[in-house]
């Protein structure tokens, strides 16, 4: 028979089997897989995309490139070819000059349409209100931070000069729209015209300076962009992004994209365990269909072709149907969440909507395969014996491949290949101890059956009965059961983390270049003021200069070593490691053998610029502070969680190893925001020091956290209503089973009290065993989640030992009875003909 006549003969079938519970069950489970996939990821993709182009107003575009030396126009060009809006910077460090004062500025000379992104903040006096302005200085005219002015005793419409050239001082500069670099720079910002660079005549040859240019754009043009880019750049050049901002920024969106694509990956698993329970259903139930075909002449070839060919109609009526649906879904999702939602939403793309069909196909196909071919191994004895089993294909190839696809499925979703095989892998391996500790739970309990109250007696008894769909549910409540668990913890804690960053109180000024014999006196004014401080950390500028005696010159080539090896450092003493930090090789200081050399300088490394550096536990390292050489040898690594708003350092020392060079003090405070004049006071006490005010920051941080959150917490109940929609598809696929237990209960008399007794306590049994399951394995898997994805502490949860075992037996009984309305109500002759 040609392909064509037997697709048709398929579809046919196809048709007729629309009428059995098997092949709508089995629909419903692809079409949730899509739902839940298409609906996420839409939704999923314009929040993070809108994150994303919020943070962006951190670095003023949406992509930079930093150079040290002038950058190519074929640049600009590529980037108008493609629509993207572009402005350039030139950057530069001077003096400036005014009221007999000199004061060494950070100059940015920006174009017209700067920002492309975010917004200079502004003020017409000290510490006043400040107003958000999308623009460049005129020319002829600088906005100055306030502690240049200060240390200038300048004003608001005063001059200061610059090289050649005087300016007006039109406004305060209280933020720069660029956000990027250091907090914690000793020199204040300036931004004027570029057109007024050539008017200072400091720029000349041997000139440092830098050069930034800015680009914004849609994120198509944005992509090509980058693609075209990539290879172009030289080594001088530096490809920007919000990474480029502030960490704490980049690393809270981070976090936020890697929950968001966990929650797809689990609403796709938990689709996934529900198409496997309801395929081998199905294809139990069409044992007799495939007897009867190869009666009529059918080879078993044919038998299997038709069999794939309805399989594939169920994956394009469930997967099509399903993504459509969850396309239109997120629109009305966000519309009940609009008012916690930003009002900037990006707009939808229909990729993810293409993504969630093939997924949800693939997944049907691949999961149900394996039990639909073994319909071509049935006897046709069978349709007069229908005990007659068909020889069983070997599942493995096809286990192989269904968890190879869910990994690329998986990596497809989060871009992490570490994320992907411990989902995907752990799943698998979860679902066969799931039914090894099944079986195993439940000879166990039956052993002890008779201590047991009479409810888990007789659920027991229920479950022992079916054995095989006892562990396939186990397996499936269990799986469902410890995704919502991690979601919900993973959730809490991550809000936790994120809060920590920011929390009420954080400082939001930071003073620098405080003297030692100013210290005291600062401390005493900050105590006066009622202010809560900080530590006192003292800093040493040096620059490191040589590794085990090799000129770091030699052993980078230019442009291509850290950071860390180009500008000075900020060198810090400490005889106590902070709470904070960590010691991930080598020993503390205190805790160095008692027999080491005293004469030795011991520092401590900060371990990611450890590595960038090829050093080890007991190298050399050399320094260069104000003319004098320091040979030091390293101690430990530390990790340091730059994405706080504290001071951090790469290189600590022991005290009595730096303090015997000139050095000040940082210190950081809590202000707030309408007491501000009161630093025009401070200054006028401390004038060498220079107080940091980030304020600014710090509000546009809390609104990029509070969107994050609101975010996961949306994606969390999505979550929750496809495990609750697939707990429904996992009981309904042995409704048939429990139908035809029914009848022959309502045959010999049973009440309906007795069969929902029944009922009762078969599911209850079975939430208690689930949920015991589900918590051994979501502490393995949250344990490996935080170590090794998020980076964070991990401890018990004990309160979920009480929480989930209260939610399975809820959430079981509820959608169990509803599952089972029918069953409790029909008579016998109704139920029989409903199984036939």
């Amino acid at each position: 028979m040609k392909h064509w006549k037997l697709f048709l003969l398929a579809a046919k079938h196809w048709i007729n089997d629309l009428r059995s519970n098997e092949k709508r069950l089995l629909i419903l489970a692809t079409l949730l897989a899509a739902v839940s996939m298409s609906m996420i990821s839409s939704f999923s993709d314009r929040l993070s995309r809108t994150m994303q182009y919020r943070a962006s107003e951190l670095i003023a575009a949406d992509l930079t490139i930093f150079s040290s030396r002038e950058i190519n126009d074929e640049f600009i060009r590529k980037a108008s070819e493609l629509g993207l809006s572009h402005s350039q910077a030139l950057g530069f460090s001077t003096m400036a000059f005014a009221n007999d004062q000199l004061q060494l500025v950070r100059v940015r000379s920006v174009q017209e349409n700067y920002p492309l992104k975010g917004y200079n903040q502004l003020a017409n006096e000290f510490y006043g209100k400040g107003e958000f302005i999308k623009a460049a200085p005129a020319p002829g005219k600088v906005w100055a931070e306030e502690r240049i002015l200060q240390k200038l005793n300048a004003n608001i419409g005063g001059a200061i000069e610059i090289g050649e050239s005087v300016f007006q001082i039109e406004r305060i500069l209280q933020q720069d729209a660029d956000r990027s670099g250091s907090l914690f720079s000793p020199f204040g910002r300036l931004l004027m015209s570029r057109q007024d660079v050539a008017k200072t005549g400091v720029i000349g040859e041997g000139s440092r300076i830098w050069y930034k240019h800015y680009y914004a754009g849609s994120e198509d043009a944005v992509a090509n962009f980058v693609s075209w880019l990539e290879p172009r750049l030289d080594k001088t050049q530096k490809l920007g992004g919000i990474k480029d901002g502030q960490e704490n920024v980049s690393s809270a969106l981070g976090k936020a994209q890697q929950y968001l694509s966990l929650a797809s990956l689990i609403s796709v698993l938990l689709a996934a365990v529900a198409i496997a329970l309801c395929a081998q259903r199905y294809s139990e139930r069409h044992f007799n269909t495939a007897a009867l075909l190869r009666c009529l002449g059918a080879s078993s070839e044919q038998v299997r072709t038709i069999f794939v060919y309805k399989l594939m109609l169920t994956a394009l009526l469930g997967a099509v149907c399903g993504a459509l649906i969850g396309f239109v879904l997120h629109f009305a999702l966000l519309e009940v969440v609009a008012d916690i939602l930003p009002k900037d939403l990006m707009p939808a793309r229909f990729t993810p909507v293409l993504v969630s069909m093939l997924c949800a196909a693939l997944v049907l196909m691949l999961i149900a395969l394996a039990p639909i071919l073994n319909l071509n191994k049935v006897s046709p004895a069978r349709v007069l014996r229908r005990e007659l089993k068909p020889r069983s294909v070997q599942a493995n190839v096809f286990f192989v491949l269904a968890v190879t696809m869910m990994v690329a499925l998986a990596f497809l979703l989060t871009k992490n290949l570490i994320l992907s095989v411990v989902f995907v892998v752990g799943l698998a391996l979860l679902l066969l101890i799931y039914g090894l500790l099944s079986t195993a739970m439940l000879a166990g309990l039956k052993r002890v059956q008779g201590y047991l109250p009479s409810t888990l007696r007789l659920g027991l008894t229920q479950l022992n009965r079916h054995q095989y769909y006892a562990r396939s549910q186990i397996a499936a409540f269990a799986f469902i059961f410890t995704s919502v668990a991690l979601i919900w913890i993973v959730r809490g804690d991550l809000f936790e983390n994120w809060q920590s960053q920011v929390p009420e109180g954080t400082p939001n000024h930071f003073a620098i270049n405080i003297l030692p014999d100013q210290k005291d006196d600062f401390a005493l004014a900050m105590s006066n003021k009622g202010l809560a401080t900080s530590d006192f950390y003292p800093m040493v500028r040096g620059r490191l200069t040589h590794i085990n005696n090799v000129d770091v010159a030699d052993l980078f080539k230019e442009d291509e070593g850290p950071e860390a090896l180009k500008r000075e450092l900020n060198l810090t003493w400490s005889d106590t490691l902070r709470l904070d930090e960590a010691i991930t090789d080598g020993d503390w200081f205190d805790e160095l053998p008692e027999n080491s050399s005293p004469a030795v300088n011991w520092i401590s490394l900060e371990e990611e610029l450890a590595r960038r550096l090829n050093v080890n536990i007991g190298d050399d390292v050399s320094f260069n502070m104000a003319g004098q050489t320091l040979v030091t040898k390293i101690a430990s690594f530390r990790s340091v969680k730059w994405d706080n708003f504290r001071p951090n350092f790469y290189v600590v020392f022991t005290p009595e190893v730096l303090s015997q060079f000139h050095h000040t003090y940082i210190n950081s405070f809590y202000l707030p925001p309408q007491e501000g004049r009161w630093l025009l006071q401070l200054n006028q006490q401390f004038k060498a020091v220079t107080v940091i005010e980030i304020e600014q920051i710090l509000d546009q941080v809390r609104q990029i956290l509070a969107q994050t959150s609101l975010a996961v917490e949306a994606i969390l109940l999505l979550v929750l209503l496809c495990a609750m929609v697939l707990m429904f598809a996992t009981l309904l696929s042995t409704l048939s089973l429990r139908k035809h237990e029914a009848a022959l209960y309502r045959t010999f008399g049973a009440s309906e009290a007795t069969i929902r007794s029944r009922i009762r306590s078969e599911y209850i049994t079975l939430a208690l065993v689930s949920s015991l399951l589900a918590l051994l394995s979501f502490e393995g898997i949250s344990l490996a989640l935080y170590v090794i994805i998020f980076k964070v502490s991990w401890q018990p949860h004990i309160t979920l030992w009480l929480m989930v075992p209260l939610l399975a037996l809820s959430s079981i009984l509820f959608a169990g009875f509803y599952a089972n309305r029918d069953v409790l109500k029909a008579s016998p002759r109704q139920l029989l003909q409903e199984i036939n």
